[in-house]
C-alpha cells in the first residue's frame, strides 16, 4: 500500500533541511515568504525530523507544517 504524497513547510533549519532533500532527490522551492515547500509521505518528514536531530546536528526537532 503507497503512502498519500502531501505537502509540506518549514522554515527551521534551513540548510540542513535543504541537504537532506537534496541527499535523497527530493524536489522543493524555497521562497522568503514560504521558506521550503516539497512534497512527501508522513512517514518521511517524520523519519527526517529524527535523523536531522540525531545524525545532522540539529539541536531542535525542525518545526515542519502540512500545507493545506
Amino acid at each position: 500500500m503507497k503512502e498519500e504524497m502531501k505537502k509540506w513547510q518549514t522554515q527551521s533549519s534551513k540548510d540542513k533541511v535543504c541537504f537532506y532533500l537534496i541527499m535523497r532527490g527530493i524536489a522543493f522551492c524555497y521562497t522568503k515568504e514560504s521558506g521550503i515547500v516539497f512534497e512527501a509521505s508522513a512517514s518521511f518528514v517524520n523519519r527526517m525530523s529524527d535523523a536531522l536531530v540525531m545524525a545532522y546536528g540539529c539541536s531542535l526537532r525542525p518545526i515542519i507544517n502540512e500545507v493545506k
